[in-house]
């Protein structure tokens, strides 16, 4: 996300309606530009619209990505990458207690993975699953959630032990 981005048209709030949505012109995953329309919360549109220009103001950003490295008590490092966003996650999960086998298992990806899985979990349709993730075929929000899958799979109901 850049703030020519962030303050150009790619921010929209769905004025009248219940939802809030924010457009993302260009990602890793959208090298063509085609760009995907997110849902965040009103909560998180909230804190954003408090934060960003802040964010802006403190920085003294003027352009370039608003997500980069905090750098001591107001400054602003280089836009984040998967090996930073990794580095903190793992830093976290030592904080909380992991074991390093767990903490090293961490990645950037993780919270992609965990997403996928936890809304297949709450049963919501693949469509969904994949708008939320923006993944334009179904092999990797499958692949995620075959674990959570396989147990509401066409066979599994049949063979419940209240049901022989």
């Amino acid at each position: 996300m850049t703030l020519a981005r962030c303050f150009g048209s790619s921010c929209s709030n769905a004025a009248g309606s219940a939802l809030t949505l924010w457009v993302i012109r260009r990602s890793k995953t959208d090298t063509t530009g085609e760009r995907a329309t997110a849902y965040l919360s009103p909560l998180a549109m909230w804190v954003l619209a408090k934060w960003i220009p802040k964010w802006v103001q403190g920085s003294g950003l003027k352009s370039g990505p608003i997500s980069g490295g905090v750098v001591g008590s107001n400054g602003v490092g280089d836009p984040l990458t998967a090996q930073t966003v990794t580095a903190v996650l793992r830093k976290v999960g030592t904080w909380i207690g992991l074991e390093r086998k767990e903490w090293e298992r961490i990645s950037g990806h993780s919270a992609r993975v965990g997403a996928a899985q936890d809304l297949l979990a709450l049963n919501m349709d693949l469509p969904s699953v994949m708008q939320a993730g923006r993944w334009k075929d179904t092999r990797m929000p499958m692949r995620y959630g075959e674990r959570v899958l396989a147990g509401r799979g066409a066979v599994s109901p049949r063979f419940e032990v209240d049901s022989i």
